[in-house]
């Protein structure tokens, strides 16, 4: 009786703090989506699906309005569809996750990396495609582009240090995607003309803003605001692919002939 009397004190306190726990842990407010998105952020994201789904439907009539349809065409108008669907299930509360594992609660739109992983390689074939280029260049940028998405979905699940980790590895990807844009498409032979230059430039500066705003938003330091952060990736987006498509779209001339050459500057590997 008396190892007894001398355990209860010292193992009442040990419950009463798990109890305490327990009790903390029960009080937690449960998030769920979209119910809890600030009303900014449910905007940004309509916004996001209105104008995808829209400059979908354009480019499906564009395309199918021609006497011939192009592949150019056909992809421009996947890239605005996938990214309809993405906004709107994100808008509706699928693809988000409340990450409560990191410093600070946050919350990842894991749909958006979807997303990017089926239309950023179709913007690059576009690209590749106005130049001509061939095959071995459309599948190195294809699969670095893939990689990249990739590191970053995975460095958005993860938690420091070793996402930073993550965000290194897509930026090194995305820098070699830069490089093979700046170096393999625009070519001697004139392909794509000045409509290239400015769809690839276009592409590099709005793809420069993702990783950016990953670092401070919430899949990195979470300085920036979710309003914010879910705003400027909306805007991007709707340049990226809505601008993008009729941009190119409006410079996509008559189908040339089969015998039409390759891009010589893109079979230039060292």
């Amino acid at each position: 009786s008396a190892q007894v009397a001398k355990r209860h004190p010292e193992s009442e306190p040990i419950n009463m703090r798990s109890l305490l726990e327990e009790a903390a842990a029960a009080e937690e407010p449960v998030v769920t989506f979209p119910d809890d998105y600030p009303n900014s952020v449910r905007h940004f994201l309509l916004i996001g699906f209105l104008g995808m789904f829209i400059g979908a439907i354009v480019f499906f009539y564009m395309g199918i309005s021609r006497k011939v349809n192009t592949i150019t065409h056909v992809l421009t108008f996947f890239i605005a569809a996938v990214a309809a669907c993405a906004y709107y299930a994100m808008w509706a509360g699928l693809g988000v996750e409340y990450k409560t594992t990191d410093t600070t609660p946050r919350v990842i739109f894991w749909a958006r990396y979807l997303d990017w992983i089926v239309t950023t390689p179709l913007i690059l074939v576009d690209l590749a495609l106005l130049s001509r280029a061939d095959t071995p260049t459309i599948i190195s940028l294809v699969g670095n582009d893939v990689l990249m998405v990739i590191c970053g979905l995975i460095g958005a699940l993860t938690v420091a240090p070793y996402k930073y980790m993550w965000w290194v590895a897509g930026l090194i990807f995305f820098i070699v995607v830069i490089i093979q844009l700046l170096q393999r498409l625009n070519n001697a032979e004139g392909y794509g003309g000045d409509a290239l230059k400015g769809l690839s430039w276009l592409t590099i500066i709005c793809w420069i803003v993702y990783p950016i705003v990953w670092i401070v938003g919430s899949e990195g330091t979470g300085a920036l605001g979710l309003s914010q952060e879910v705003g400027i990736i909306t805007i991007t987006d709707l340049i990226a692919k809505i601008g993008f498509g009729f941009y190119l779209l409006a410079n996509v001339d008559a189908p040339e002939a089969e015998s039409v050459p390759l891009n010589q500057s893109s079979q230039q590997y060292v």
